[in-house]
Parts: structure tokens; C-alpha cells; sequence
């Protein structure tokens, strides 16, 4: 979930760094770094440095007034289960990050199916940015997300029962946000943006034996970037790819040959404003927090093609917000293919 908000007069960059914790993701001007976007060194893999995206009209906004989203939603993660999408996602008051939950055997239907507040993960007036998705091994669904808990996971037995969510536990760590954990044969991985001031993407494993719990230390795996970094495997090309948000609101794009290996920056501005056709009218000058659309459901985090993906992402048009969480973002579906 990042933050981005215009910024009064006399706060800088680091004043606005510190300010960054929770689910408060201020809403700030493109940086500087935006000038020089192109600049940015690649490497030569076998995905597309800078395709051209095209994004729908919005898809899913906000809700009726006095409800918990009544001003926002934003950082979907979704699913194909049962004929049905199943999509989670942060919504906002103004006052208090929840998440909701709706279903629907179209995302261009999901305006008229009802949502669902997710009451039973007990999380107070802060849990949000969910990650789901199936652990066979386990038996179980997993709903990955960040509270006052820290790092924190919910399970269900069924993805579309949405009252049947056991309370959220703490996963053992707290020194960050967007949790996105992605599994091997041998180990789950967690990265999660870092919360420091470091502008940098951290790494955790645990063994499948030992998960939700029994993590490592930190690695840093990424720097000079923001937040909610989003992990896949391609099966196309058989490397994993990472999708993290810059603090200007666009997606860089990052690659591994394995999940506990080196990653180096493919693209600077993989997903942008400046790479993005509206279809549907203007709704957006951002490209922020969204989840590429999976070949499957479980822990493997697989995706066909990343030259040919499909992300639902959140958007809106820059404005002068009093804060990141009166930002009006809605959730619409780019693809760049």
C-alpha cells in the first residue's frame, strides 16, 4: 500500500519518510527521480523492460456513505476459485484501514455483487494489504496481511466463506508492511517493504514444516524503492519476478533466478502513467498497489507470462488530499498485452 500525498510547503522527502508507517501511505508529488525515469539501467532477461499498458475504466469503487470503505478501496489480492473471483482488499472511512471482501465470476461485474466486511480477523481499526491464497500442504487458505500484530495471518478452509476467517495471528515479526510470502519446494519467503527510512524491500524464510512461524533474520534484497512488493514465478521463462511500487507511483520490476537469490532491476518504470493508454476515460494518474492476475491459487505464486499479464491495480487522480487516508483510490485492470 504505498502512500502518496501532495505535500505542504516545508515538509521534505526525509520529514515524509518518517511519517511512513502502518497503512498510512502519504499521498506526495511525483520526486525527482521522475525526471530521469528512462535513465534507469536494465539487464537483459526475457522480459519486456517497457511495454504498454492499457487500463480499464474503474471496475470497483468505493462504498455507500457511512460504510468502511465508504472513501477507498485499494490493494486488491485475488483469486479464480469455483468459477468465481475472489478478491480482498483494503477499505477506508477516512478514519480506519479495514479489509472487505467480495466475489464474482467477473471482475467487470463486481460493482453489483455485495461486499462483505471481514469482521471475523478481530483486527480492530487497522488490518489491511491482503495477500490469498491456497496451501495444499497445510490444508488450509491463508490470508497474509498487516495489523497491529505485525506481520499477520489468517486461516479458512474456504476462500468464499468469508465469515469463517480465524481471528488474526502475529507471524513473529513487525519491521514492516505489505507482507507477500511465496513458496518454494523447501521454504516460504516473506518480502515486505521495510519501515526505517531505508527506502528498501527485506526478505524472511521459514521452512513449509515450520510456517506461518519460525522465521529468519532480515536480508535486504532490494534498495533505492519503496513498497508492497509483489513476488511470482514466470512460468514462461521459469524466473521470478518481483513487482515492487515507487514512491512516485508506478512499478519497478525486479528478477531472480530463485527466490533466495540475487535480485537485480529488469525496469525502472515497467508499469507508469507515462506507458499507460486509458480505455475508458480518465480516471488515474497513478499506477499503484495491484496484484497480477495468477495462472493458480496456491503458494507457488505462478504466473503464465509476464509479457502478458493482467494487473488489478488501484488508481485515482493526483489532488490536494489533507491525507493518504482521504485518498479516493478505486481498482480498475491494466494489462499489457
Amino acid at each position: 500500500m504505498k502512500r502518496n500525498i501532495l505535500l505542504p510547503s516545508g515538509i521534505g522527502v526525509l520529514t515524509l519518510l518518517s511519517m511512513l508507517t502502518s497503512c498510512t501511505k502519504q499521498e506526495i508529488k511525483l520526486s525527482d527521480k521522475s525526471t530521469d525515469l528512462d535513465s534507469s539501467p536494465s539487464v537483459t532477461t526475457s522480459a519486456i523492460a517497457n511495454p504498454r499498458w492499457s487500463v480499464t475504466g474503474k471496475l470497483f469503487e468505493q462504498g455507500a456513505a457511512g460504510s468502511f470503505e465508504s472513501v477507498a478501496v485499494k490493494d486488491p489480492s485475488l483469486v479464480y476459485d469455483g468459477g468465481r473471483w475472489h478478491v480482498f482488499y483494503t477499505g477506508t472511512d477516512g478514519n480506519q484501514w479495514k479489509m472487505g471482501y467480495v466475489n464474482s465470476p467477473s471482475l467487470f461485474d463486481m460493482k453489483s455483487e455485495p461486499r462483505r466486511f471481514m469482521n471475523s480477523l478481530n483486527g480492530g481499526g487497522y488490518f489491511c494489504a491482503p495477500q490469498v491464497f491456497n496451501f495444499p500442504a497445510k490444508g488450509k487458505w491463508f490470508l497474509i496481511y498487516q495489523s497491529g500484530l505485525g506481520a499477520t495471518y489468517s486461516t479458512n478452509t474456504s476462500v468464499s466463506n468469508y465469515g469463517g476467517w480465524a481471528a488474526g495471528k502475529g507471524m513473529g515479526f513487525n519491521d514492516g508492511i505489505d507482507f507477500w510470502c511465496i513458496a518454494d519446494n523447501s521454504y516460504v519467503y516473506c518480502f515486505y517493504s521495510a519501515q526505517d527510512g531505508s527506502k528498501t524491500i527485506k526478505r524472511r524464510r521459514t521452512t513449509i514444516a515450520n510456517f506461518p512461524n519460525g522465521w529468519e533474520s532480515p536480508t535486504v534484497v532490494a534498495t533505492d524503492t519503496f513498497e508492497a512488493p509483489h513476488v511470482y514465478k514466470n512460468k514462461a521463462d521459469g524466473k521470478y519476478y518481483m513487482m515492487v511500487e515507487d514512491i512516485g507511483r508506478y512499478f519497478e520490476l525486479w528478477t531472480a533466478s530463485n527466490l533466495n537469490g540475487t535480485w537485480t532491476k529488469v525496469s525502472e518504470t515497467w508499469a507508469a502513467k507515462s506507458n499507460l493508454t486509458e480505455r475508458n476515460g480518465h480516471w488515474t494518474d497513478q499506477v499503484s498497489h495491484g496484484e497480477i492476475l495468477r495462472s493458480g491459487s496456491n503458494q507457488l505464486m505462478e504466473i503464465n507470462n509476464i509479457d502478458r499479464c493482467e494487473i488489478f491495480m488501484q488508481g485515482v487522480v493526483n489532488g490536494n488530499y489533507s491525507s493518504y487516508i482521504r485518498i479516493p483510490y478505486d481498482l480498475g485492470l491494466m494489462q499489457n498485452f
